[in-house]
């Protein structure tokens, strides 16, 4: 090859190398309140004085562990700033959200979408001798640690999209 001709693919191999070890970017759900613009992340609703029921939403590539692990931490945050000691997750449903596409009337449209959810049910007390209850200041601070540094792998990124997408009815 010419030494011209191999200075003119010279950037399309560096840009094509580049390409293959970029990292993945298909984000996961981080620990934060969910709202209209960022509808992944925890919400709660509050039964009673001792009882709060927590969900949490990720995005198609979020595991439903991480999501759990979202529920968990925001149930002990809760107890922290209830002052409660101790919390224990009664029940835990998981579900998936699905979304339809739309098309817009003057060009453009958004995709179907599918999120994984959970739902658990949380019971708080300031003293208790039931096993079942855990301290609410060091699950927290176990918890949110580990959020802040879990890395989700790729694969389990890829597998928790299909999951969620056939779930809903939608292709990969």
């Amino acid at each position: 090859m010419r030494p011209q001709a191999l200075a003119a693919l010279l950037p399309s191999i560096v840009l094509l190398g580049a390409c293959a070890s970029m990292p993945d970017l298909k984000p996961v759900a981080s620990y934060g309140q969910s709202n209209m613009m960022s509808p992944a992340g925890y919400w709660e609703k509050q039964i009673d004085d001792t009882h709060y029921q927590v969900t949490a939403a990720g995005t198609e590539a979020t595991p439903k562990g991480r999501v759990e692990k979202i529920a968990r931490a925001r149930a002990a945050q809760i107890a922290v700033e209830k002052r409660m000691k101790y919390y224990k997750v009664a029940s835990v449903q998981y579900g998936i959200a699905c979304s339809k596409g739309h098309e817009f009337y003057k060009g453009g449209s958004t995709p179907a979408g599918s999120r994984p959810t959970v739902l658990i049910d949380v019971v708080y007390a300031k003293e208790t001798a039931d096993p079942s209850f855990v301290s609410a200041a060091e699950s927290y601070e176990s918890l949110s640690g580990e959020l802040a540094n879990e890395a989700v792998p790729a694969d389990a990124k890829v597998a928790a999209e299909q999951e969620t997408r056939a779930a809903c009815g939608q292709r990969a």
